[in-house]
């Protein structure tokens, strides 16, 4: 087994072309193993991955090696694809966190590394963790991981490092104290937590040398960082693509949505240089990826993608919006070779997605669906959440006469062939979000409705895909959890991390379904509270409240407005 993992990291290191020129291992002062929690295919098609291991590599004083889970999610020793060396041999290890069904990885790769998975239990290395999911919620990974990255990390590294390569040769304790001085970093240690006899958060208290609340880093001038591909490989869901961040954040205020709210505010990358950047990725690959949380929001996007197809350099889009698509982009997707259209409507109704203040309608969807045909793209997958707050069977009839008509619009256009696939998603509530207080649906719930929507939608030539609610049971508890729920996750590891394992698993009586389907209070102490996204509790309240009444909020424009105030700071 091992030969054969060592002979699959030589095939994946001899297929990259990578940008930049690789360090050796303890030719500078600090070396950071990079691990993304997950497959290599996943990883390497992560931006945010690239971004840091390619900060790091630019200090002279610095370097970063990569490591993934094996495809087989077993490894008896945890390597480094560039120096084949195990991570517990690095002065930091750190992950990258995107998802929370990887928080289970991260112990896996930790023991498998002989490298104790409890944050007590071991002085070197550091285990540092960042990316998404550790900034909305580091709560349940806190038993673990010695540090945190609150927010986005392109210019928080660079101090991470210069604080670490001061205080490199002093004890654990000081060093993570020295960390916990930079701004986005939390340090868990440092900080106690205590819960009351329902498991709710009791208090929050720190030592008097730390922040008592960890302000979320972002960066202000996307243009100072050049986001995008900086190895390039064939084993990758984007194999034949150079990524490229055209923005970052969205201010649509999507109410269910976490991106939303911890990467506000809305910023892009300027028209020439995300045009240089395309050029220059053109040479490597045949197209190129454009990367953000809804890229037909771009205000420069017609005018980049004539330009693309000017230079005749194909392209990609990671999202769409229903309501902001044109003919010039439509016209370069076509150019590219694109046969889909893919949007999300995410609500069965117009009355839903007032409620979750999507903003987009029926007609944003025919008209999509009508301006892609005429550039024919005949098919078209469409993205829902089942189980959203205040969603009824009503919701449910209306999303399904909705589809049947759309499919029979798409025959009357004379798109005869095109398919028609939709997915279908539970909704799992996420911190920092308005929706943050409610609870999962009931599994059989969710299981009900997606059979429903097979029974009616299938004999009408919708194919229907779907997310487990089962599956999605385990990422709310953990999407929500806290430290209890750590040391729950912990237990669930050693039993095997079996669907069984998951469903019995408890801790203080509390279950994964518990943390999952809890409503929570909202004068209640949050696992999170500590953290400062730059937004006040009293605007989710108040969206939270829109959201009951079914009142839409404006989304985010170059002029700043009052409605979240986070402009003004």
């Amino acid at each position: 087994m091992a030969a054969k993992y060592k002979q699959n990291l030589r095939e994946l290191l001899s297929s990259e072309i990578s940008l930049f020129p690789v360090k050796t291992l303890w030719s500078v002062p600090v070396n950071v193993a990079l691990v993304y929690p997950n497959t290599y295919s996943i990883g390497m098609s992560n931006l945010g991955f690239h971004s840091i291991y390619y900060q790091i590599n630019s200090r002279a004083d610095a370097l970063c090696h990569r490591a993934f889970l094996p495809s087989n999610h077993t490894a008896n020793d945890f390597k480094t694809l560039e120096a084949d060396k195990p991570i517990n041999e690095y002065d930091i290890v750190g992950f990258s966190i995107s998802f929370e069904l990887d928080y289970i990885n991260i112990i896996n790769i930790l023991e498998s590394a002989h490298i104790s998975a409890f944050s007590q239990n071991r002085h070197r290395p550091l285990i540092m963790a960042g990316g998404p999911a550790a900034t909305f919620n580091p709560e349940p990974l806190s038993p673990f991981v010695d540090f945190f990255v609150i927010g986005e990390g392109e210019e928080i590294i660079h101090e991470i490092i210069e604080q670490y390569r001061k205080f490199q040769n002093r004890d654990k304790h000081e060093i993570l104290e020295a960390l916990s001085q930079i701004k986005g970093v939390y340090v868990p240690s440092l900080y106690k937590i205590t819960y009351d006899k329902q498991g709710k958060v009791q208090d929050i208290k720190h030592e008097n040398s730390v922040q008592g609340k960890i302000t979320k880093r972002w960066v202000k001038d996307l243009n100072k960082f050049n986001t995008e591909s900086v190895i390039l490989t064939p084993y990758t869901e984007f194999k034949d693509m150079f990524l490229i961040e055209v923005s970052r954040g969205c201010g649509r205020n999507c109410r269910f949505c976490m991106a939303g709210y911890c990467y506000r505010i809305p910023r892009y990358r300027s028209l020439d240089r995300v045009l240089q950047r395309a050029k220059l990725g053109s040479k490597y690959k045949d197209k190129i990826g454009l990367v953000g949380a809804a890229v037909s929001d771009y205000p420069y996007i017609d005018e980049l993608a004539e330009k693309l197809v000017e230079n005749n350099i194909k392209f990609s889009v990671s999202s769409l919006r229903a309501d902001t698509l044109r003919e010039p982009l439509m016209n370069g997707l076509a150019f590219s070779g694109h046969k889909t259209l893919t949007i999300a409507p995410e609500a069965g109704s117009e009355r839903l997605r007032k409620v979750i203040n999507k903003g987009i309608t029926d007609e944003h969807v025919i008209n999509s669906v009508r301006l892609a045909h005429k550039f024919g793209i005949n098919n078209v997958k469409l993205y829902y959440i089942i189980g959203l707050p205040g969603e009824t069977g009503d919701d449910i009839n209306e999303m399904i006469d909705f589809l049947i008509f759309l499919k029979e619009y798409m025959k009357g256009l004379g798109n005869k062939l095109g398919t028609m696939t939709i997915s279908v998603n539970p909704f799992i509530p996420k911190p920092f979000t308005p929706f943050q207080w409610f609870g999962m649906q009931p599994t059989k719930l969710l299981n009900d409705r997606i059979k429903f929507l097979q029974h009616r939608l299938k004999p009408k030539g919708i194919k229907v895909i779907f997310e487990s609610p089962r599956i999605s049971e385990i990422q709310s508890a953990l999407a929500r959890g806290d430290r209890q729920t750590g040391l729950l996750l912990y237990d669930i590891y050693k039993c095997g991390a079996t669907t069984s394992a998951y469903k019995k698993a408890e801790i203080e009586g509390k279950s994964i379904s518990y943390y999952a389907h809890r409503q929570l209070d909202q004068g209640e102490i949050l696992p999170w509270s500590y953290i400062d996204m730059g937004l006040k509790k009293e605007y989710f309240i108040s969206e939270y409240n829109r959201a009951i009444e079914g009142k839409q909020t404006a989304r985010c424009t170059d002029e700043r407005c009052m409605v979240c105030n986070i402009c003004h700071k």
